[in-house]
């Protein structure tokens, strides 16, 4: 049995002390206004500031700051007028439940893709790239924008005088998208509501992203504020990157003063493999909610990685594949061996509990075992098994032949819940899946299995399954930790999610194409002109090569899996063994690269405390590590407020 980490074994069960009363009108209300918000107001902070990024990544920024302004100032501030009108901890928690359901699409998570992809190729095809006879007559009418003038001034703003948003052109391809990616979050929400209670309960998940969170929903129903903020380590830990933000941030404006560098680069391997070390006090904080051997994983195998790449520069081992958003081919099918094996093994690990979520979806007598999830065991099961199919269909419908389609869902989905799960307990705020199901398909078995309509269309599932940056599932996760703080039966918070979901879609879609048809796509944001390219350049690339089954991927692929079995068999077979394998599958990515050092820095901070201090003494530390992610991600919101008043662009405070 596996030694426990002394730093976790004061973490609240699921069902923990964070109790109030249900949820109310006026929490859904406040809600919704803020999905409204976090929807419309990501879209123009991406385009038209371009400042910090406030719902890139897992971390969702704009929903934490929304709870800590909700926490600092407006519920304070109603309850001084009238202590009826605050919200509950229970408002408070579906508060920012929808905000994090919001912020997972406006950016990364749909929306900045969505758009681009419905009209690029079409813009920007040319006699050249041959993308109009190659593939473009091969994409179903129905999902694209057609209206050449549409297009055109999508990317280049309407002329003086002209009207707004030409809708004729745009409803049906918006419709028809829309619901395939309705019904693939619905899916995606009730594979969470099935594995909750093994990941919460069973498992006992970290979920260390939401640890802040947890600080500042806590507040007795007697005080106005959450106990954190009488920690003075609290707000030392915000004080100090909001400082250095300011610095940052005021030498956009006054290049006199110095810019405090947090960032730098290193080339090893005869200069043909580089490290990031950066400091960021967000990871600062989330590592040191980690279990020692997730922590001490994340940068023992990132090293290993860098190692691992080095010597293939040096030693001109490569692959010929060119593949989206990865760097190594070799080591991305590597990666995907591992992702499989971790989500097989954590189903193999939750058997018992699947056995009874399927017992309880077709029994005739009433039960209590999903008495407090968001949704009936029968209604997830049911959502799964009738969703899959659909979304097969739609796929079918696209150009994809059936089987085709079916393994294109199953590898997004092993990557949707390996990259949930690793979000969920190995606190990664940033990371991608290590390759996407377009390049494992095409790689795994080539253009001829697919043929052109069924390559065509694998291109265009880049919209929901191609950087994988920020999705629905991971924030579904999450919002079910949150949820545990609420009393009673929680089915309303499904109806809150869907809402928030909606209302984020329709706010930033709404802004994005107000925004391109006053300015023009082009003059925003480069989702608009260099990420645009990426699922026409997959499509054109394979088509014209006809890319052929790539067997030594089958074999990194076949590699990397027997790499994680071994190293899960190891961590469950002995005690002493020091090290989490849940970082391999995104060790050699340059997104792990960057958060290295930090994650380095937190954990040595923490085993000295441990060793030292002993428990005692890591939960005295929590305010301060708390309020470092709360400062930087309030440091972030700020300048890109400021900025917004100002007219200042491209003013990037905070990255990572």
């Amino acid at each position: 049995m596996k030694t426990t980490d002394p730093s976790t074994t004061n973490i609240p069960p699921a069902e923990g002390a964070l109790t109030s009363s249900s949820v109310t009108a006026k929490g859904l209300l406040v809600g919704a206004i803020c999905s409204g918000i976090i929807g419309a107001g990501v879209v123009y902070a991406d385009n038209t500031i371009r400042g910090s990024y406030l719902a890139l990544d897992f971390a969702s920024p704009t929903a934490l700051v929304t709870l800590f302004f909700l926490a600092l100032l407006l519920n304070p501030i109603l309850s001084r007028l009238r202590r009826t009108w605050a919200l509950s901890t229970a408002d408070v928690a579906v508060v920012y439940i929808m905000a994090l359901m919001a912020a997972s699409l406006p950016s990364m998570g749909l929306t900045g893709f969505l758009l681009s992809y419905l009209t690029g190729a079409q813009y920007y095809s040319t006699a050249e790239n041959e993308w109009a006879e190659l593939f473009l007559r091969h994409v179903p009418e129905h999902l694209l924008v057609l209206d050449p003038e549409a297009v055109q001034h999508f990317y280049e703003g309407n002329p003086v005088g002209a009207g707004g948003i030409p809708w004729n052109a745009w409803i049906v391809p918006l419709l028809a998208w829309g619901i395939f990616l309705g019904v693939l979050y619905l899916v995606m929400i009730a594979v969470m509501v099935i594995l909750r209670r093994q990941w919460m309960d069973h498992e006992r998940l970290l979920y260390p992203l939401m640890q802040p969170s947890l600080m500042l929903i806590e507040r007795p129903e007697s005080a106005r504020f959450p106990p954190i903020f009488r920690a003075w380590l609290f707000w030392v830990g915000v004080g100090v990157p909001i400082l250095i933000g300011a610095v940052n941030g005021l030498h956009a404006y006054y290049e006199f003063i110095p810019k405090i560098t947090l960032e730098g680069r290193l080339l090893l391997f005869r200069n043909t493999t580089t490290l990031r070390p950066t400091l960021s006090f967000a990871t600062l904080g989330f590592t040191y909610f980690l279990s020692q051997d997730i922590s001490l994983g994340i940068w023992v195998f990132n090293l290993l990685a860098k190692m691992q790449e080095g010597t293939f520069n040096v030693l001109g081992i490569a692959s010929i594949e060119t593949m989206e958003w990865v760097s190594v081919p070799l080591l991305a099918h590597q990666a995907l061996g591992a992702m499989v094996v971790l989500v097989l093994w954590g189903l193999w690990a939750a058997r018992v509990h699947l056995r009874l979520v399927w017992t309880t979806a077709w029994s005739k007598a009433g039960h209590d075992e999903d008495a407090d999830e968001v949704m009936s065991y029968r209604a997830a099961v049911l959502a799964v098994l009738a969703g899959f199919p659909f979304m097969a269909w739609w796929l079918w419908l696209s150009g994809m032949t059936l089987w085709i389609a079916f393994l294109t869902l199953a590898v997004g989905f092993v990557l949707f819940i390996g990259l949930t799960r690793m979000v969920t307990e190995g606190g990664f705020f940033i990371t991608r899946a290590p390759i996407n199901p377009g390049n494992a398909i095409i790689s795994g078995f080539g253009v001829e299995a697919l043929g052109t309509s069924g390559t065509t269309a694998m291109g265009y599932t880049f919209v929901w399954a191609g950087e994988m940056r920020l999705f629905v599932m991971a924030s579904c996760a999450n919002a079910l930790r949150i949820a545990a703080v609420i009393d009673g039966r929680r089915r309303i918070l499904l109806w809150a999610m869907l809402a928030a979901l909606a209302i984020s879609a329709i706010s930033s879609i709404w802004m994005e194409l107000t925004l391109c048809y006053r300015h023009g796509g082009i003059n925003l944001s480069t989702f608009h002109t260099a990420l645009v390219h990426y699922p026409f350049n997959f499509i054109s690339r394979n088509l014209n090569n006809a890319t052929a089954i790539d067997w030594t991927g089958w074999a990194w692929t076949g590699w990397g899996g027997v790499l994680m079995a071994g190293l899960m068999w190891a961590r469950q077979r002995f005690i002493w063994w020091p090290v989490h394998p849940i970082s391999l599958p995104v060790s050699s990515m340059w997104m792990t690269d960057t958060i290295v050092l930090s994650v380095f820095l937190s954990w040595l901070l923490k085993l000295l405390l441990l060793k030292y201090g002993g428990p005692t003494l890591y939960q005295r530390g929590k305010p301060l590590f708390i309020g470092l992610i709360i400062g930087q991600y309030s440091s972030m919101t700020v300048w890109v407020l400021i900025d917004s008043f100002t007219g200042m662009t491209d003013n990037l405070v905070w990255w990572l």
